[in-house]
């Protein structure tokens, strides 16, 4: 039996490097984590979000402790130890998010705690990656929505994540930060739109991007656009853009039950690469 939470430890220091190496081995499935680590590891600030298991030069496991629950590299015996550290502390995380099996060995310590402030379940989320060139739909004029768009580009991304998330993210303060963030994406040229008359139809971020990958959050059509091919046309020409602007290689990940947007995605060429699992507080 593991010591609660005996060997997990703030990540610091020399561990830092090691840590990189570790989530880089499987940057597919580690973007939207690894991406906060390289992130945190420019500014020197590691400790706050992330803890380690094994050695500084051997790690056998990260967990990310921000927005997000996540471990990265963990074994069998690191998702358990990590899952321990857990079930006695507060929880400050929005949701646990990670490789479905992996998920599922570190909540299971974790449940008896925390499953009273579960919202949902999303055990079965498709992974997918888009490693073939697409094949060639209609030309939507799909482009990267620039500075000065941001009034036209926020209520379209409210609307997802108000429809992906079940939650509003302008409780609170209004939507300054989730206007901040929305900033942030168009500024660094990774919001992607097919715009007419100032109206957006389609809109699409890449929301993390790590070693090799930039994962595609926050795909969004309007009512009343979809079931028109909208959608698989732009995500075939978003595929080739974010190639040429970002990364090489685009995944994302779609709930199970999302039949419209998986068949878009497989008409834009991409396939499934792995399962990833959501649990919303």
């Amino acid at each position: 039996m593991f010591r609660r939470g005996g060997r997990v430890r703030p990540l610091r220091g020399a561990a830092v490097d090691p840590a990189l190496s570790l989530a880089l081995e499987e940057p597919v499935l580690n973007t939207l984590g690894g991406a906060r680590l390289a992130e945190l590891a420019r500014a020197g600030s590691t400790a706050a979000e992330f803890s380690v298991l094994g050695e500084d030069d051997a790690p056998e496991g990260l967990l990310w402790h921000g927005v997000n629950l996540s471990p990265l590299g963990a074994g069998p015996e690191a998702l358990e130890e990590f899952g321990r550290h857990l079930a006695g502390r507060s929880r400050r995380s929005s949701s646990v998010v990670g490789p479905r099996q992996a998920v599922e060995a570190m909540w299971a310590p974790m449940a008896p705690t925390w499953a009273g402030q579960v919202r949902e379940y999303r055990w079965s989320q498709p992974l997918l990656v888009a490693d073939e060139t697409p094949a060639a739909l209609a030309d939507v004029g799909l482009r990267r929505a620039r500075p000065g768009e941001e009034s036209a580009v926020f209520p379209a991304a409210v609307a997802m994540f108000r429809e992906e998330v079940g939650a509003d993210p302008t409780r609170g303060d209004g939507g300054r930060s989730y206007g901040n963030r929305v900033t942030e994406l168009i500024r660094a040229g990774r919001t992607y739109v097919v715009m007419h008359d100032g109206l957006v139809l389609f809109k699409a971020d890449v929301g993390a991007i790590f070693g090799p990958v930039a994962q595609v959050h926050g795909v969004w059509v309007r009512p009343g656009h979809r079931s028109r091919g909208l959608g698989r046309a732009a995500m075939a020409q978003l595929v080739s853009q974010v190639r040429a602007d970002l990364a090489p290689q685009v995944s994302l990940y779609v709930n199970d039950f999302n039949e419209p947007a998986r068949r878009a995605y497989a008409a834009a060429g991409f396939h499934e690469a792995g399962e990833l699992s959501t649990i919303l507080f």
